[in-house]
């Protein structure tokens, strides 16, 4: 999975935008309150002066501005930072008093520096007097509120991401699930959607999990009873003195487990749990091993076997064999089937009906129950392992009609086969 797919970049992102819009806010509430004050400080500062203005000297009355707050600022390092920082004034406010500006002819400009409000005026013979102001801004009051706010959107990120992070762990166990592994706990202690969703998770693990002991639990038993009396008939057939017999009861009692192996196979398949054992085999002892494991004459099986070496699990693609010979010799018209390969693929035909549904139908376990028509008399659960032993090795399979007969073909891989 990509970072940018992932909840918890979403959410990051999310977050980042929410805490750039809250400082875009703030920032403009702050500067709109301090054009605010220093609008008020200067009509505050006109009406002082106004105030303390002798109309007789006609000059200012500084020890009355004093009683104002406006105290001329004598610190000249500080008087000409400020001046180097706002060097020119504007003229007054469309809404200064009238009289005051013809009377005194002064421009007042209050400035915000360092927390601290002056009151930078220019008289009419245009020099710059700086007066400090009692004024002084509280900078914990300023920052409160964006620290409060920033502060509980950090938290409630954390929380969610806290929440979230559980996601992770309940991926990797629906992972092991998914591959068969179910030795596992999924608890939660989080009170959430998600560790509610785990809590389930867990339950359902540990009810399949129960279920999957007890059918395990139950073929063990049947297997073992069903292998009993095949065990005891072996026994028996060997003290019959006719050997003729021996044969025939010996040949029966190995079809027999041969058929409860196919048993396994079936159920295993359907529970996905069927395991390979790769390795490298001829494929001619393949086919070999086939028909000692099928019933019925190796005249029947017709073979053009082509030397190659095939990458597979060598008893289950000879049941792959063995079954799809069996279905040929047991539907085909003159209870023949041919075999042939060449490097690229392995084929098996045979002269009888078609089949009546698509091959992928086959693929599906108990499709062909409770159907009337002859092709359901025993093609369900052999194409059924078939198809899905060959799906665990990767080999495309196929069927085709030609010339009234039925060929089914398996492709064999480059990395699965080649020439002796």
């Amino acid at each position: 999975m990509r970072w940018f797919h992932s909840l918890i970049t979403k959410i990051t992102l999310i977050f980042a935008l929410a805490i750039i819009g809250i400082g875009a806010i703030l920032f403009i509430f702050l500067t709109h309150e301090r054009d605010k004050e220093l609008a008020n400080m200067e009509q505050f500062a006109r009406y002082a002066l106004r105030s303390s203005f002798d109309k007789t000297t006609r000059q200012l009355d500084f020890k009355s501005l004093e009683d104002f707050g406006l105290i001329v600022l004598k610190d000249d390092t500080l008087k000409k930072e400020i001046l180097e920082k706002n060097n020119s004034i504007d003229n007054p406010p469309p809404n200064a008093p009238k009289n005051m500006h013809n009377m005194m002819r002064l421009r007042i400009r209050a400035i915000a520096h360092e927390r601290q409000i002056y009151i930078l005026i220019k008289n009419r013979e245009n020099v710059d007097i700086v007066f400090e102001t009692t004024f002084k801004k509280e900078l914990f009051p300023t920052l409160l509120y964006p620290l409060i706010s920033i502060s509980l959107v950090i938290l409630l990120y954390i929380a969610i991401i806290r929440s979230i992070v559980p996601l992770y762990d309940l991926r990797n166990k629906v992972k092991m699930f998914a591959n068969g592994n179910y030795d596992f706990e999924c608890k939660n202690k989080n009170k959430d959607e998600i560790g509610a969703l785990a809590q389930e998770f867990n339950n359902a693990v540990q009810k399949i999990k129960n279920l999957r002991d007890s059918r395990q639990l139950f073929l063990r038993n049947i297997m073992h009873e069903l292998k009993t009396p095949i065990t005891k008939g072996r026994f028996v057939s060997e003290m019959l003195e006719d050997e003729n017999h021996q044969k025939s009861l010996q040949s029966i009692f190995d079809r027999q487990e041969s058929l409860l192996e196919e048993f396994s196979r079936i159920e295993k398949l359907s529970a996905d749990e069927l395991h390979l054992n790769i390795g490298s085999y001829q494929l001619e002892d393949i086919v070999d091993f086939s028909l000692d494991i099928l019933n019925h004459d190796d005249e029947q099986v017709v073979k053009e076997i082509t030397p190659i070496k095939v990458e597979v699990d060598f008893e289950l693609f000879g049941t792959v064999i063995k079954n799809l010979l069996d279905n040929g010799i047991k539907y085909s018209n003159n209870a023949k089937v041919y075999i042939k390969n060449n490097q690229h693929e392995i084929t098996i035909q045979s002269s009888g009906e078609a089949l009546e549904f698509p091959l992928q139908k086959y693929a599906e376990p108990y499709f062909l129950e409770g159907k009337k028509q002859k092709s359901s008399r025993g093609l369900g659960f052999g194409l059924f392992i078939v198809w899905h032993i060959l799906r665990l090795h990767n080999m495309p399979f196929s069927y085709k009609r030609e010339n009234e007969n039925n060929i089914f073909c398996i492709k064999l891989n480059k990395n699965n086969s080649y020439l002796v």
